[in-house]
Formats: C-alpha cells, structure tokens, sequence
C-alpha cells in the first residue's frame, strides 16, 4: 500500500529516462496482449509535436497513468534512492569496521603487509574483475560479461522493490530500453565504484581516529624473504603518497621495523601511520572516486542520447495514426448532441444531465431501459465496436454530461480493456456509476467488478431502481 508521502511524489513529471521507460513498457505489453483502448491517448498524441517519438511517448503518457504503470516507475525510482541511501550508509560502517578489525586495539603491534591487504585487497581483487569484464564486453565475449548480466541483476533488484501487478512488466522493458547501447554497465559501475569509495572513506576515517586516539607499534615479518625485499616494496608502494605530502618510512625505518624486539620511535611510528593512509588513499579512494565520476558522466551522456528503437513492430504499427498523411484544421461540423440517450435538463457551463450508455451487453439483455427517453437519431449508447467508442468519447469531450451511468454485463469478468474504457469515459464526466445487468437467477461477477472499479473511485449499482434514481436526479 501506498505510504503517506507517494501521492506528491506521483505527481512529479517524469524524466527522459523514465518516459522512454513507460513507452518501452506500454510497446511489450501490447505486443504481447493485444492494442490498448487508446482514443483519449491519440488525441493526446496527436496534441503532441509533429514528431514521431514524442507522440509516441505523449500516448503512452496517457496510457502508463490509466493502467498504473506511470505511477509504478515513480514508485520505483523512489525505492531505488531509499536503497543507495541506505547501501551508502551501510557502506561507511563496513569500512570502518575493517579498519578497526585489522588495526586491532593496540595491544599488539600491527604488521603493515596484513594491515595493507586488508585494507586493499578485496577492492583491488573487484577492480580488477570489473576491468576484465570491460575488456571482454569490449571483446563482444559472453551475454555474462556485455550487456546481459547487468540487465539481469537491475531486472532482479527492481522487482524486488516493487511486486505490484503493475510493476511486474517494468523490470524487463527497463533493461530492454538499456541493453542495446550498454547504459545500464555504466549506471551500475558509477553505483559500485560510489559505494566502493564510501567504504574506503569510511576505512580512512576510522584509521585516522585510531590513529589518533591509540598508540600503534608496526612491524612486518617473513621466514624466506630477504629484509631488502620488503625495504624495496615499502619504498615503491609509499612513493605516490610521500608526493602527496604523507610521511613514509625510510630505509633504515622499514629494516628496524622487521628486527625481532626493536622499538620504533615517535617518528618511525607516525611515518608508518602516514604510509598506511596514504596507500588507503592513493591506491583505494581515489582511483574509485575517479571511476564512478566517469561512470557518472557516461551514464549521463547516454540517458541524454537515449531514444526509442523506432523500427520494433510495436512502434511501427503506430505511425500511420500517429502521423497521418493529412489532418483535419479546424471544426467542419460541430460534434453531435448527446440526446440519443441522455436523459434531465442541460445544466450549467452546457453539459448535459445525464447520459447512459451500455458496455458489451450480452444479446438477451435488453437496450435500452424503458425510463430512459426514445432516442433522437439512429444510436443507442451501445458500445460494442472500435467505432462506436471512438465516436462516444468524441460526444462527451465536447458536451460534457454531469453524470454518466455506463451499463456493463454482470456475467462477465472484467478485463483491463473494459475497465480502462470505463475510467476514460468518467474522466469526461461529473460523476459516474457502473450498472450490472443480468439475466434473473443468472450467476454474477459482482464483487470482481467492484473490485476492478475500486481503483477509479467508480461505485457499482446492482439493480435498475437504484440506477434510474442516480441519472434521473442530474
């Protein structure tokens, strides 16, 4: 369920990214369950500039919000940050509880080559596995190492996040949309090597408050190697951060350090101190904040230059009624009068009463009822074809009625068609019920009804008294 603060936040617009998202996720279901009642969404399209994409993505606009999927993205964006949020924070406590663990409490001196694995050798070990997997999408090798796996893992997490029917179909158009140009790699690098950073912020912060607060002895020790060995390695390895400013051992400090018994003094102990965080920070942080700014700004330049793959059938059946070859300029006849069956007096601003109009009704089922008035031309509110709901939604845009009752067969089982049609026609109308007809002693589907208006806010009438009384009061 919804928390308090999800309405305001699903009433932001979407970004570039999220409507491409929306689209990509209206062309699966479509090619997969059929066209979506879309009369509201072309005359939104064709609102739209004369430009194939941006109908494209001003129709599915309409349709994502009418069938839930708009809000769903919105949704799930939203538990995305909350997750970074909360793996950010989780990330700063790891580093500095490897820090604590591998520098001990002081009791006993540190030795400075498992002191500097610890600290830095699972990030070197992941850096260079995310290397070597550049270079093998690079080399087009594996579904695992190009675009494939990264796909799968967002698919995963998002559903995850969200398992609302409505979000069941957002996880696989996402890393559709993605795929072809490798974004998704370049968003997951920036996350991966941003929470790397964070954990070796949090290694350096906690090192540099035990080295503040304890007195630390250092050594190093080997069984086969010579002592020149390990003097030769702390030179190399400290001389990056002694041209940043750290202090780093010398010679005779890195040989003492590897005596049995010998006492390092002040100085010898802070030069140890500062090669430590000078490695953390040259080989650590700084080569993964200098990867997920890079990450980022490629991330960036690709959702700026993301667009619809245009030539998928989903989106090729669209173009001749998303651009047709001539449009109508202007009104060259008025709309037709809503009078074939609604019923009261005009009221205020010019729309009609009430009007009453019938949904797929089965054959034995009567239409229209007796209270409403005979009918001024060859209609009668029934809509059963493409045509006559087209030509309905057309009336009620331009005379809207105070109130609509839309008569619909009990015996059915409401499908996403019908009730998204139903919720179309209401948003062109003051008020509006839903009437179950059906046969006497015929079995009902009442409650599912119910259950698929509930959503629009649209309440049911289960009987013809408590439906003329509705209509007959506008």
């Amino acid at each position: 369920m919804p928390s308090a603060f999800t309405g305001p936040l699903l009433a932001r617009p979407l970004s570039a990214l999220q409507v491409r998202w929306l689209a990509e996720t209206v062309r699966r279901q479509e090619e997969a369950h059929g066209t979506l009642e879309d009369s509201a969404a072309l005359a939104a399209a064709l609102a739209a500039p004369a430009e194939f994409e941006a109908r494209v993505l001003a129709r599915a606009e309409v349709l994502g919000a009418r069938e839930g999927w708009r809000d769903a993205i919105l949704r799930s964006s939203m538990h995305v940050r909350l997750l970074l949020a909360l793996a950010a924070l989780l990330a700063l406590v790891i580093g500095y509880a490897a820090a604590a663990g591998v520098l001990g409490d002081a009791s006993r001196p540190v030795n400075v080559v498992w002191a500097l694995g610890g600290l830095l050798g699972v990030h070197l070990l992941s850096l260079l596995l995310w290397v070597m997997g550049l270079m093998l999408a690079g080399a087009g090798l594996g579904a695992a190492a190009g675009g494939g796996l990264p796909g799968r893992v967002g698919a995963s997490v998002l559903a995850a996040l969200d398992r609302s029917p409505a979000a069941a179909a957002l996880p696989t158009a996402l890393a559709g949309l993605l795929a072809p140009g490798r974004s998704l790699r370049w968003g997951l690098g920036a996350i991966n090597h941003g929470l790397w950073a964070l954990a070796l912020i949090g290694a350096s912060a906690g090192a540099l408050l035990l080295f503040a607060t304890r007195r630390y002895g250092f050594l190093w020790e080997t069984t086969i190697l010579p002592a020149d060995a390990f003097v030769g390695v702390g030179a190399a390895l400290g001389h990056l951060p002694a041209a940043l400013g750290f202090p780093v051992p010398d010679a005779a400090t890195v040989a003492a350090s590897g005596m049995a018994g010998a006492a390092l003094d002040e100085a010898g102990r802070r030069a140890w101190a500062g090669w430590l965080l000078g490695c953390l920070l040259v080989y650590g942080l700084i080569p993964r904040l200098l990867l997920a700014a890079l990450c980022a700004l490629l991330w960036w330049r690709a959702c700026a230059g993301l667009r619809l793959d245009l030539a998928q059938p989903g989106y090729a059946v669209l173009q001749a009624r998303l651009l047709p070859d001539s449009v109508r300029l202007g009104v060259s006849d008025p709309a037709p009068p809503l009078s074939p069956r609604s019923c009261g007096q005009r009221g205020q601003g010019g729309g009609s009463g009430g009007v009453a109009l019938a949904l797929e009704l089965g054959t034995d089922l009567f239409w229209p009822p007796a209270f409403l008035p005979a009918p001024g031309d060859d209609t009668d509110g029934r809509l059963d074809s493409r045509e006559q709901r087209g030509a309905w939604l057309a009336r009620l845009r331009a005379q809207t009625p105070r109130r609509l009752l839309i008569a619909v067969d009990a015996r059915q089982t409401p499908d996403r068609g019908s009730l998204g049609l139903i919720a179309e026609l209401a948003a062109l109308a003051g008020e509006t019920r839903v009437w179950a007809l059906r046969p006497a002693g015929a079995a009902d589907r009442l409650a599912q009804w119910q259950a698929g208006l509930d959503p629009y806010g649209i309440d049911l009438l289960g009987d013809e008294r408590a439906a003329r009384a509705w209509l007959e009061t506008a």
